[in-house]
């Protein structure tokens, strides 16, 4: 099983936080149960515990790619790493998700036909990635065709404006298999309170179509670049079911999301 990590981003938002973007997001310091390490040392714990990950492709940018690079070394992995930059060095030259997803998917070998785990960098979660795996092998071998998966937690209602504007919800049919996905639609607009969390896991197939399908949409920004418009493309060619998470997650995408698991000791 391959993971691909998406932190090619430049965290606009958290410049406060970031030495007015002079540090990698992925890189900041959180505090977890007593340990603080960066973001994306979380992260790679949570993928060292899946047992099937043969490789880890971590998806950077050309400003922060020698700072993600070393991070990556000076954390001694068991498992291989490839580094691979979207080639952008400034917010005005970022690439999106989906070309990020491309380039990763890029290096590996066309005759690779297992699953592949797709994550943001910026996450905190409980959850053990181990679940997600499983509950994914296990509806691949009930479906008579590839399949895809979306991580998701439902929301309060106290918090339905927040979510309607910051994140992808999903609509949600039988056998939670996902109907379709709206990207921030607004308040007047949201039909449920069930967010897609930035964890997937994908088939080969679908993942190879991700440059078909930003070709298709070249004219349309929004579409190409964003892996929610993705999602539902994907919809149309394979089943895609939703695993919904109890528990803590943050997207640590503003101060005050950072805040809430910076070391106890750092100044903000």
């Amino acid at each position: 099983m391959k993971a691909v990590i998406l932190a090619g981003g430049y965290a606009n938002r958290l410049r406060s936080i970031t030495d007015n973007g002079r540090i990698a997001k992925t890189l900041l310091p959180i505090e977890v149960k007593g340990k603080t390490q960066p973001i994306l040392y979380f992260l790679l714990d949570k993928i060292h515990s899946i047992k099937s990950v043969d490789e880890i492709i971590v998806v950077v940018n050309d400003l922060y790619h020698d700072q993600i690079k070393k991070a990556c070394q000076d954390y001694n992995s068991k498992i291989n790493f490839t580094l691979v930059s979207d080639g952008s060095n400034s917010p005005e030259s970022a690439k999106g998700a989906n070309y990020a997803i491309l380039k990763a998917n890029n290096t590996i070998p066309i005759s690779y036909e297992d699953k592949i785990l797709v994550m943001a960098s910026d996450n905190y979660f409980e959850f053990d990635l181990n679940e997600l795996v499983k509950k994914y092998d296990d509806l691949t071998m009930q479906s008579p065709r590839p399949i895809n998966m979306v991580l998701s937690k439902v929301y309060p209602d106290s918090e339905r404006e927040y979510i309607a504007k910051n994140f992808g919800i999903l609509n949600i049919g039988k056998s939670k298999r996902i109907i379709s996905l709206d990207e921030k639609p607004g308040i007047e607009n949201l039909k449920s309170n069930n967010l897609s969390l930035a964890i997937y896991i994908f088939n080969r197939t679908d993942l190879d179509k991700i440059e078909t399908y930003m070709e298709q949409n070249k004219l349309d920004k929004n579409k190409r670049d964003s892996l929610g418009y993705f999602i539902n493309f994907t919809i149309e060619n394979s089943p895609t079911y939703t695993y919904e998470i109890d528990g803590e997650f943050c997207d640590i995408g503003t101060p005050d999301e950072y805040r809430k698991l910076a070391p106890t000791q750092q100044t903000l």
